[in-house]
């Protein structure tokens, strides 16, 4: 009767042990962004390094250094529901750059707005279109002053059809790093 309480506690000495062990291992291997993304059926280049900090119902914020990387995951997206979305957040952020009024009556001739520098550019690739912006410490859009600059930054999205699913992915890279990093990783976007 003894051996059978000693054995009996330690059952459940170890269970938790194991369990904890293997919760370790399981996120060892879950934090990496590249496996993640290919579950849903995308692939993208230069992402090995990257870290998964926060993965939650379909929203993906991994960190490599200096460098960040947002990734919202839509599913049941058809064709038009998917255009329908990317040309709304398209305006949404277009808006943003647009010259505006003063609230005040008293200078309602003079319009404030970003210059052309500060603008968003559009750049398309096979699985969709992105723009290549600035973004400011908070990872922040609308950015029209030199001083503001952290990030250069891109806001893309991509529809893989197959699986109906639509990708809006962000990438932010400390502002004197070589933009083309911009390019080379929304470029590289494959539906799998």
């Amino acid at each position: 009767m003894r051996k059978i309480k000693i054995s009996t506690v330690i059952l459940f000495l170890l269970i938790p042990i194991l369990a904890g062990i293997s919760l370790i291992l399981i996120n060892k291997q879950g934090d990496k962004l590249g496996p993640i993304l290919e579950t849903e059926g995308a692939q993208l280049s230069g992402i090995e390094n990257f870290k998964i900090k926060n993965n939650n119902l379909g929203n993906l914020f991994a960190e490599k250094r200096d460098e960040v990387i947002k990734i919202k995951i839509l599913k049941d997206f058809n064709e038009e529901k998917a255009s329908n979305y990317i040309k709304d957040q398209n305006l949404l952020l277009e808006g943003v750059f647009e010259p505006q009024l003063p609230p005040y009556p008293e200078f309602l001739t003079r319009e404030t707005g970003c210059g052309e520098k500060y603008k968003p550019v559009k750049k398309e690739s096979e699985f969709g279109t992105y723009q290549l912006l600035y973004a400011g410490k908070r990872f922040g859009y609308g950015i029209c002053a030199d001083d503001l600059i952290e990030y250069q930054a891109s806001f893309g999205f991509f529809y893989c059809p197959v699986n109906e699913t639509l990708f809006e992915l962000r990438y932010f890279i400390p502002e004197d790093s070589d933009s083309n990093k911009l390019s080379n990783l929304n470029d590289s976007f494959v539906c799998i």
